[in-house]
């Protein structure tokens, strides 16, 4: 019940402005915050480090690093369309990096999966099933 939103090969990740401009061209209501986006960030580095400390699995350092530099410019980004029936969708916006949508429930995903086909294609971007 998680989808990643991909650039399409030979293509670069959209700067989180371009994103958040997209969005707001598509739907009528986007909310966006820097702080809820520094704080997913620093709890996606957080797991990471734990799970480097237990050598749960092999953690890419540079990655680590990479999202440690970014913190200060993520966004994390609420839209929604009060013609659906998802209540909203929200993800983050880390620069360079695809986006990722996660859902509690089956009811919820189907639900949303309108909001998540027309965010990919305001982006251009693939959606990869995980």
């Amino acid at each position: 019940m998680a989808y990643w939103l991909f650039a399409r090969d030979g293509q670069s990740y959209l700067p989180p402005d371009e994103v958040v401009a997209r969005l707001v061209a598509e739907f009528p209501y986007v909310a966006t915050s820097k702080q809820d986006g520094r704080r997913f960030v620093r709890g996606m580095i957080q797991q990471l480090q734990t799970i480097n400390k237990f050598g749960e699995s092999p953690v890419d350092r540079e990655h680590l690093e990479r999202l440690e530099r970014l913190e200060d410019e993520a966004i994390y980004v609420y839209f929604e369309d009060w013609t659906s029936e998802a209540v909203y969708l929200g993800t983050a916006i880390i620069p360079g990096e695809p986006l990722f949508f996660m859902y509690s429930s089956s009811e919820q995903e189907r639900a949303a999966r309108p909001l998540l086909l027309r965010c990919a294609k305001a982006l251009d971007y693939e959606i990869v099933d995980i």
